[in-house]
């Protein structure tokens, strides 16, 4: 069977894919939307985070300032700072060291929550260490003196050097947020002496610096970086990075060289999102390193999560419509196709009963239903088919003898008036005429054959009524040569205007018949002028000529006709060619009728070795 539409089963399937397609370009554009929201409030979450981050380091780093700048003045320290100690004057240095940082700095700070200066290098080279008194020796002062604290170019400006070990105290924690500084220094100038007289030395541990944006860190859920304006590390989120005491280099190029403080950057493995901040009070640089994966990272594990549900739904819905359709809609499909064998012709298409459900149900009542169609109607058909053959044949040889004994009669008459020769050829047309008729059996004959017919018939009433009519009959012999049709089909079409057109006619009456071909069919059409039928018995034929049982007035019909009427021409070119309405008349009292009657057009081909022609082959070689 060639398909033009889908099968339940696969209208089911094509709807859960499109439910399931619907839902998931819902969900991904309700997500990308929810993505974009949520990465462009976390855009602004990171960086107030980072500018909160810079804000308490800022704040970190004026306290340093604020601490150098109440000891840069101080006329006690200035006792201090003009001393050169020997070498055998080391205790006597330390005595030094814990008076000046108990008379001066510890007061400063009662509560100790400031940060504190953790070495003073005089400007002869002598280092006060208040970080860690046993670890003043010259090896520390000289690598204080490497690192350039002491140099004229930074006049009095405070200087920041990068993340380092803090070698201005002796014992390590092993803990390197603890262990690592970041050490700043300035000159101090004296007016009095009109000369810089010593240089503050902090060492800020990373932990404190750590401790001043940790909060920020947790915001924005990636990590946060200080580096100087050099891209040196000074502190870092990262532990590792700590460790190290250096930024990878990759990301240190990036930050500087950086159109925009707030940019993507895209690496072989992933995206980051980064947000840079400069310090408002030194050279330092806030960046917030955040891969986008932790940004919409929730987000992207339910939408991976949701769509896991919708394939495990698409899934069950798949097994269920199985077991569905093995216990469903396979028997249904399976009683679908053997309706459709049935309607091609096949009565034998039964279907498998199994089950004690609904569908079975259905399948018993129809292999039930079938086999009746089997015993009954084909039977029937068979039956009807056969008694409307013996009907047809009944029809064909049902000449009324009333319109023999009048021709007869006639015959007599001419007979018994004078020897006239025209009662010879009267007869000889009357014995054309039922030759023609009976067609030794064929109910198929040539057309002209039929106009033969015809034209005997219509001599035969020229003798009768004479010159009351006149016979107008057009058609091509060339186009009518090789067409067959039913026998006996033009004679009751011409008898009606004999029928329904003489009575009580006054003027004489004009019979015009066409017979051409049009199209795919052959068409018959008379018109005459006769007095025509009256409107309630143009009504009765015209139902009769449908097929619907209506009463006639017999016994005229009889009288005047041969008994084969427009409704038995009807019935036979329904019954032979399948038409619903092969003949129409209509008419207009006493100004005559009009009778169109089409047949489809055959010809020898379409006859089969009998001479006789089949419909519904006809309709297969169609």
């Amino acid at each position: 069977m060639k398909r033009d539409r889908w099968n339940i089963k696969e209208r089911i399937m094509a709807g859960f894919v499109i439910v399931l397609v619907v839902l998931s370009v819902v969900v991904t554009v309700l997500f990308r939307q929810t993505e974009s929201t949520l990465r462009e409030e976390y855009r602004r979450l990171v960086q107030s985070s980072v500018d909160g981050a810079v804000h308490r380091l800022d704040r970190l780093v004026q306290e340093v300032y604020s601490i150098s700048d109440s000891f840069a003045f101080n006329e006690q320290l200035q006792i201090y700072l003009d001393k050169v100690y020997e070498q055998d004057q080391v205790q006597v240095k330390r005595a030094d060291v814990m008076r000046m940082y108990r008379d001066f700095f510890e007061i400063s700070d009662i509560l100790q929550k400031r940060q504190k200066i953790s070495g003073i290098l005089t400007a002869k080279g002598v280092l006060f260490n208040f970080a860690d008194v046993n670890c003043d020796g010259q090896e520390v002062a000289d690598r204080l003196t490497e690192m350039g604290v002491n140099d004229p170019k930074h006049l009095m400006r405070f200087c920041w050097y990068p993340l380092q070990d803090n070698f201005m105290v002796q014992d390590a924690s092993g803990n390197a947020r603890r262990d690592k500084v970041v050490i700043g220094s300035r000159r101090v100038y004296s007016v009095w002496k009109a000369a810089y007289v010593c240089t503050h030395i902090f060492c800020i541990r990373e932990e404190d610096l750590y401790a001043a944006y940790q909060e920020s860190v947790v915001e924005t859920k990636g990590e946060i970086y200080i580096l100087d304006e050099e891209g040196n590390l000074i502190s870092s989120s990262n532990q590792e990075c700590v460790e190290r005491g250096k930024v990878d280099d990759a990301l240190r190029n990036v930050i500087l060289q950086r159109t925009q403080d707030d940019f993507i950057w895209k690496t072989k493995t992933e995206n980051f999102e980064i947000c840079v901040r400069p310090s408002e009070v030194n050279s330092w640089l806030a960046a917030a390193v955040v891969p986008q994966k932790n940004i919409t990272g929730e987000v992207g594990a339910l939408y991976r999560k949701i769509y896991v549900v919708l394939i495990l739904c698409l899934i069950g819905c798949v097994v269920i419509l199985l077991r569905m359709y093995q216990g469903f809609l396979a028997p249904i499909n399976e009683l679908n196709q053997a309706m459709y064998e049935v309607q091609m012709g096949n009565l034998n298409a039964y279907v498998n009963e199994s089950g004690r459900n609904e569908i079975a149900d259905m399948m018993r009542y129809y292999n039930n239903m079938l086999k009746s169609i089997h015993v009954h109607v084909v039977e029937k058909l068979e039956s009807e088919r056969r008694k409307k053959e013996l009907e047809l044949e009944v029809l064909v040889s049902q000449i009324n003898p009333h319109f023999l004994y009048n021709t007869l009669e006639n015959i007599v008459w001419k007979s018994n008036e004078t020897g006239n020769p025209d009662i010879g050829r009267l007869a000889a047309m009357l014995g054309r005429m039922y030759r023609l008729s009976t067609s030794g059996g064929q109910i198929i004959i040539p057309v002209n054959h039929e106009i033969e017919h015809l034209m005997a018939y219509t001599q035969i009433q020229k003798n009768r009524y004479g010159d009351a009519f006149e016979l107008d009959l057009r058609f091509d012999h060339e186009q009518l040569r090789d067409l067959m049709t039913l026998k006996i089909i033009l004679q009751p079409i011409i008898e009606n205007s004999f029928l329904h057109g003489m009575e009580g006619l006054e003027r004489k009456m004009k019979i015009r018949m066409k017979i051409r071909r049009l199209n795919d069919r052959l068409q018959i059409k008379l018109i005459d002028n006769g007095t025509g039928i009256p409107k309630e018995r143009l009504l009765k034929v015209q139902r009769r000529i449908r097929g619907e049982a209506v009463e006639e007035e017999a016994h005229i019909d009889q009288h005047r006709s041969t008994g084969i009427g427009l409704h038995n021409v009807a019935a036979r070119i329904r019954l032979y060619f399948g038409i619903e309405d092969p003949v129409r008349i209509s008419s207009i009292y006493k100004a005559g009728t009009v009778i169109l009657v089409q047949i489809p057009i055959l010809t020898k081909e379409d006859l089969d070795e009998k001479g006789e022609y089949d419909l519904q082959n006809h309709k297969k070689n169609q």
